[in-house]
């Protein structure tokens, strides 16, 4: 069992959690869209302005929520995910989330997706091509994460009580720093 992936797994959920919370407080999606620069294009699903409905695969046993759904101008159907920090490159964490966007939105929608956009608060794009190797260590992370559900609990992976304090498993962790 690979420690980084536990690790980068429990950075996903994080994110998540404190991307709803900051969704809240949000201006509307329009706003949003014209201050992170979405792409062109109709805006066909949304979770920024109201809830949106979570989207689930049966395949992977996963679901989600991302920010913004774009059919391009081509037609493509593009996920987009808008972080409240700053990065110059997108965090490996944040990569993965986006990757699992990409599949359920395939799912979903019955139609392939080539790319999902990570926006972070300074309107720095990356776009992130869906391609052979990122579907690969999609499955392979989703695989990881339900063997580690099955087994004990995992080897804490830093020192740092602030990150038990967030951490949704402080209450039943062994290895928990709190």
């Amino acid at each position: 069992m690979d420690l980084s992936l536990i690790f980068v797994l429990s950075l996903i959920i994080l994110a998540a959690a404190f991307q709803l919370l900051s969704k809240r407080e949000s201006s509307s999606a329009k706003n949003m869209r014209m201050v992170y620069g979405i792409p062109e294009g109709k805006v066909i699903y949304s979770d920024l302005d109201r809830p949106g409905k979570a989207l689930y695969s049966k395949n992977l046993g996963i679901s989600g929520k991302p920010d913004y759904i774009v059919k391009s101008k081509g037609r493509n159907l593009i996920p987009v995910e808008i972080k409240s920090g700053r990065a110059k490159e997108p965090h490996k964490n944040h990569i993965m989330q986006l990757a699992a966007y990409c599949y359920l939105v395939e799912e979903n929608y019955h139609r392939s997706v080539p790319y999902g956009i990570i926006v972070y608060s300074d309107g720095v794009q990356h776009r992130i091509n869906f391609d052979k190797t990122l579907r690969s260590d999609l499955l392979a992370t989703v695989d990881e994460m339900k063997r580690a559900l099955r087994h004990d609990c995992p080897k804490r992976t830093h020192n740092y009580k602030q990150r038990c304090l967030h951490c949704s498993f402080n209450g039943s962790c062994e290895r928990c720093l709190l």
